[in-house]
């Protein structure tokens, strides 16, 4: 599990966001027991997953490096991946079409979003492993843009007592968020994924149900 708030994140050697919620909820649905290993990024977890220290990652979007070694789930969330920049750059234009010519950016290294960039040839330059190292970089003025959740986004500013309104976003892309279980795993426990998919549908039942609880 990477620290990845608001979805995933350790504070005070306990584990929160509502992605970790999600999981413990899904696994007492199979009866699953399982051990969390606390991971500082994606890059790390990722490099478990390949060497097979853990089983699985949550939660996670999909990309060709972790379907090599892993299979993923059907989506327990979404996560809209967003450009954040300083709100007084008023030349900075994410949809417009010499942003990737024009624009210095940067993501978490060796998360999906810094991938991303890269395969896109973006202009990247340095990348911290720290996710909140990231609006370090955008204030000082050592990149235009960073590439991250909108939650994740806002939750850093929350955490970091960062005001929100000197910042501008604007979504790329929405994507699923999943589990991925490795291949190693799946061919000791054959019947693993059907069996955590629909797990993730009942989930998603009880959370339509507790909403419409909730509504009423």
């Amino acid at each position: 599990m990477p620290d990845y708030p608001p979805y995933t994140s350790i504070q005070n050697g306990t584990y929160h966001g509502f992605g970790y919620e999600a999981f413990v909820s899904i696994m007492a649905d199979l009866q699953q027991s399982f051990t969390i290993v606390p991971e500082p990024n994606y890059g790390r977890a990722v490099k478990d997953l390949q060497n097979q220290v853990v089983d699985g990652l949550f939660l996670a979007s999909e990309n060709e490096e972790r379907n090599a070694v892993a299979e993923f789930s059907d989506a327990v969330s979404y996560t809209g991946w967003t450009w954040v920049w300083l709100k007084q750059r008023t030349d900075l234009d994410p949809a417009s079409a010499d942003f990737k010519e024009k624009a210095i950016v940067s993501a978490q290294l060796n998360s999906n979003t810094y991938l991303w960039i890269v395969k896109q040839n973006y202009k990247m330059a340095g990348a911290p492993s720290n996710i909140r190292m990231l609006f370090t970089m955008l204030n000082s003025g050592r990149v235009d843009a960073i590439l991250l959740p909108e939650l994740t986004a806002k939750a850093v500013m929350q955490q970091e007592k960062l005001d929100p309104n000197l910042y501008s976003m604007h979504l790329e892309v929405l994507l699923p968020f999943g589990i991925y279980i490795s291949k190693a795993y799946i061919a000791r426990n054959p019947d693993i994924m059907p069996k955590l998919n629909q797990a993730i549908r009942r989930y998603h039942d009880r959370k339509q149900n507790s909403d419409s609880a909730s509504f009423d």
